[in-house]
């Protein structure tokens, strides 16, 4: 008997002491991590106020549970913007949310809620950047904030905070670095772009390649562009719209492109030369029997219909290599899908918006655009 009321004694103290270790507990818990990035803080900044990006992300969550599905709610980007996941019946993911917390500042820091099934609640992600002086790199800092109140065992498990939390502040810094190096180091924040729906015109066009230089591109245009006019006054069309390149590619020494000028019809025209009058006599016969030969390079197509990510620019052409990296750095950090292959309706085009027709070399006006798909 003595020996129960000993061992019932010895555990109400162990309890006690528990209880207290308990209380003496922090009820709230930080953690964090930095890294240094060479990106542009615009870049890094756009990237984390939105989920549009995330799945593209190597391994975050994928490192709990391989199989994991995300869903967006929300807005695409800013406060309310919101990633949901769920985990594999065979993983200790489960359900959770990230949320963009209201009132993220620009360049500065962005906030995420975190609900999932870890102890505590008011948990929360916070990034914040800090760029460098020389503008070169921004470094990031990750730290993650738990509250547990007075619930006593949630405080326990922030002893083991440097766990779970902490590798997933390691693996979002890691990972956020692997998907920067697939974003071009462009700095877009004085740029403007604008999202919009683009309906299919038909076109006359022509496929070239020239050296990259101006004076060969503007060369090889320039004939592209009277192969066209000539068809167009032959078929008696009317232009109805500006001038437009579509790049194909552009490499280190060539730039493949098509030139096309938007037209009014091209259902029932002819392209080529009108046929010559029949011969007579053998030579006829010869002459009838040989396969025909195209007589013009132009293509008969249509443009690109669907949405598009836009921008514009007044200064030289040599501008507008720069302005599709520019184009292709805010897709990326926007979770915008695109066609990078350069072939399809899917290629960056832009249109010579100019209507000075005695306008310098550089102050000719572009909209350039790339064709996009939203996630949803």
């Amino acid at each position: 008997m003595v020996r129960l009321l000993e061992i019932f004694v010895a555990l109400i103290i162990v309890a006690v002491l528990a209880v207290v270790f308990a209380v003496v507990l922090p009820s709230h818990r930080h953690i964090d991590k930095a890294k240094v990035y060479s990106a542009p803080v615009r870049q890094i900044y756009d990237v984390l106020d939105g989920y549009r990006t995330y799945p593209s992300w190597p391994a975050p969550l994928r490192a709990f549970d391989a199989k994991v599905r995300f869903d967006f709610q929300g807005p695409e980007s800013g406060s309310g913007a919101k990633l949901t996941w769920t985990g594999s019946a065979d993983s200790k993911l489960g359900i959770g949310s990230y949320t963009i917390i209201p009132d993220p500042v620009q360049d500065k820091q962005v906030r995420w809620a975190i609900d999932n099934n870890w102890k505590g609640t008011g948990k929360t992600l916070t990034w914040d950047l800090e760029p460098a002086e020389n503008g070169k790199t921004v470094k990031v800092t990750l730290g993650y904030d738990v509250d547990y109140g007075w619930d006593l065992l949630a405080r326990y498990s922030g002893l083991y905070v440097g766990g779970e939390p902490s590798t997933l502040i390691q693996l979002h810094l890691e990972d956020l670095e692997k998907y920067l190096a697939t974003v071009p180091n462009v700095d877009y924040k004085d740029t403007t772009f604008e999202l919009k729906d683009v309906t299919a015109r038909p076109i006359l066009y022509v496929s070239t390649t020239a050296k990259r230089s101006l004076d060969e591109v503007a060369d090889a245009t320039d004939k592209a562009l009277t192969a066209i006019n000539a068809e167009i006054k032959r078929n008696k069309l009317e232009q109805t719209g500006p001038r437009i390149t579509l790049t194909s590619n552009w490499g280190d020494e060539n730039y493949d492109f098509d030139v096309a000028v938007p037209v009014d019809k091209t259902d029932g025209i002819t392209l080529g030369e009108p046929p010559k009058a029949p011969a007579k006599g053998k030579a006829a016969a010869a002459e009838t029997e040989q396969p025909a030969e195209p007589t013009t390079p132009v293509k008969i197509g249509t443009t690109y219909a669907g949405k598009v990510l836009t921008t514009s620019f007044t200064g030289s052409p040599a501008q507008l290599p720069l302005t599709r990296l520019l184009l292709k750095s805010y897709a990326l950090t926007h979770g915008y899908v695109f066609d990078d292959s350069g072939t399809g309706p899917g290629r960056f085009y832009d249109e010579l918006t100019t209507t000075d027709e005695h306008a310098a070399e550089d102050q000719q006006s572009f909209t350039v655009s790339l064709p996009v798909t939203v996630q949803q």
